[in-house]
This record gives structure tokens, C-alpha cells and sequence, in this order.
């Protein structure tokens, strides 16, 4: 029988570990720290495969050609110390580093992690409900072109989300209605709220 535990050292040999327990640690794990544990435990390269991909600003849309013409006006460099003079003081200007297609998030059926910036362009309020089980993030800027009802609007907008910009349609029911003002009068409540 082979100790689990070297008694010189008191490390655990990383291959006595149960699989599932491995399997979350490469998911639970910074981005870096995976890296630093993929190099170490050459056997654990298979399960990070599997996390999640990690963006900082991305567009997303479900048409062809917007996604072509947003690759040209890709921007892959990170200007976070200039970003309050781009936006200017009453709204925001957005930059993309990553474009994706609707049609290829649902090809990979991965989910994915956006840090700063997250645009949305859909031209189909169904568009949404296909890809909103694969964002999670801390994005702290949101903007959305297109169609969505209030309630797509509303599950979008978390609580580090500082930033807005609506440059399309959403559809308010009734009832809907004092929900929305009222949320707008909650939202613009300092001057990084936009």
C-alpha cells in the first residue's frame, strides 16, 4: 500500500487525489494559478481544457455580417488608465479585444467570463435566450444593441455593472413600466453611473 502522504514533507502526491476533486480545482482556479498547475501536474492539461474561456471586452452578435465588420474595428490593446477621458463624463465610448458569433458559442457550448466589457448586438430577442447561459462575469460595462424585453435587460445588470448604454429596443410591458423608471432613477446614482 502507498502512503498518501510522504511523512518527510507532508506533501500529497497530486495523482492520489480523487478525479473530481482535480477536476475542480482547475476549474475553481485563477486563470494564472491553472497555468502554474498545468505545468506542474502535466496530467491536469486534459481537465483545463475544459474551463471556462476568459475575456476582457468582447461583442457578441448573431449576424454574420456585423461580427465581420466589428473584427476590423477590433482594438488589442488595454487603455484602463484612459478610459474615463475616451468615454468623456456622460457616457462611454466601447472597445472590443474578441468578437464572437452566436452560431459558435452554441457550436463550443462552453460558458465564458467577461472581466470589463460586455456588447451585445441581436437583431432576434431569441438570440438572447441562447446565449445567456454561457455568460458569467464581473463586467462592469454593458451595452446592448438591438432587441431584448426588460427582463433580459434586468438579469444582465448586476451589481458591478456601473455602465450602460442601450442602443436599440426594448420591449416594456405595462406593467413593466414603473419597474423600469424606477430603476433608472435608482441606477444614475453617482458619476461613474452611466
Amino acid at each position: 500500500m502507498v502512503p498518501y502522504i510522504e511523512y518527510e514533507n507532508d506533501n500529497l502526491p497530486f495523482f492520489y487525489l480523487p478525479y473530481a476533486y482535480r477536476s475542480r480545482l482547475i476549474q475553481l482556479a485563477a486563470l494564472r494559478d491553472a497555468i502554474k498547475i498545468s505545468i506542474a501536474c502535466p496530467e491536469m492539461k486534459t481537465l483545463s481544457h475544459r474551463r471556462r474561456e476568459c475575456y476582457d471586452h468582447i461583442y457578441i452578435t448573431d449576424t454574420s455580417f456585423v461580427g465581420d465588420v466589428v473584427k476590423e474595428q477590433t482594438i488589442n490593446f488595454s487603455f484602463c488608465f484612459l478610459k474615463y477621458f475616451v468615454d468623456g463624463p456622460l457616457t462611454m465610448d466601447p472597445t472590443w479585444q474578441s468578437v464572437l458569433l452566436v452560431d459558435d458559442i452554441l457550436s463550443k457550448n462552453r460558458s465564458f467570463y467577461i472581466k470589463h466589457t460586455l456588447i451585445l448586438h441581436f437583431t432576434s430577442v431569441e438570440s438572447y435566450n441562447c446565449v445567456v447561459r454561457q455568460i458569467a462575469g464581473s463586467y462592469s460595462r454593458l451595452v446592448l444593441y438591438g432587441k431584448f424585453t426588460w427582463s433580459q435587460v434586468k438579469h444582465l445588470i448586476h451589481a458591478n455593472v456601473n455602465q450602460i448604454r442601450i442602443m436599440g429596443h426594448i420591449a416594456l410591458s405595462t406593467t413593466e413600466c414603473d419597474n423600469f423608471i424606477q430603476f433608472v432613477y435608482r441606477f444614475s446614482r453617482g458619476i461613474d453611473y452611466k
